[in-house]
């Protein structure tokens, strides 16, 4: 697998505005290449609610939630939309566990906290849901070694980070293992060959994309 590498395509993004009543920061990005729209989660007229793909596919789940100008979340829409991955992005702490209550039954591979104020709070809360496999914290350096000794008690914390690339690639690594594992239950458990091959060919994409980080 890892002497496999994918060229990732170049995307090219165009916004137009979601109705003409809405503010003119408010709005859609549509990727042409891949014809995907980037719809608004939850409420159309909020813009710090934002889904790339659909949650309701088999493609795997990452969710951020942090402030809304920030570079690892940049970072996220630039690696994972093109993939075939649904990235939802929050800015607003409240709206996040809104969804995650409402959508109790889906699987996140990946919850991508970056807290600017009450770390351990937000790290306690999330650890309590179920759907949620693994958890990853973005913090500033000042607060990497507290974050991280505070947070070995929830063993869904699976890395603390004062970095973007380093957050990534953890981030990308793991993406790879649970596609490959997605992959084998369709194989083994549900008999299902074309949809075992969807993920294992999403694994082997994300292999090239850690090279490229």
């Amino acid at each position: 697998m890892s002497s496999i590498v994918v060229e990732l395509p170049n995307i090219r993004y165009c916004t137009t505005l979601l109705s003409a009543e809405l503010s003119p920061d408010n709005k859609v990005l549509i990727n042409k290449d891949e014809a995907h729209f980037v719809d608004q989660l939850t409420d159309q007229l909020n813009p710090f609610q934002w889904v790339y793909g659909n949650v309701r596919s088999n493609a795997p789940i990452v969710i951020w939630c942090g402030p809304q100008h920030s570079s690892l979340r940049i970072a996220l829409i630039t690696y994972l939309t093109v993939e075939d991955i649904t990235l939802i992005l929050f800015s607003v702490e409240e709206h996040l566990w809104q969804w995650l209550d409402l959508n109790s039954s889906l699987t996140v591979a990946s919850l991508i906290l970056q807290p600017a104020i009450r770390s351990q709070e937000l790290i306690a809360r999330s650890h309590t849901y179920v759907g949620i496999r693994s958890i990853l914290v973005r913090c500033r350096t000042n607060d990497l070694t507290i974050i991280q000794r505070s947070s070995r008690s929830y063993s869904k914390v699976d890395g603390v980070f004062d970095d973007d690339t380093r957050l990534l690639i953890k981030l990308v690594v793991d993406l790879v293992l649970f596609s490959e594992e997605l992959g084998d239950q369709q194989r083994e458990d549900d008999d299902n060959e074309m949809e075992a091959q969807k993920h294992y060919a999403r694994a082997l994409k994300l292999c090239a994309l850690v090279r490229k980080l």
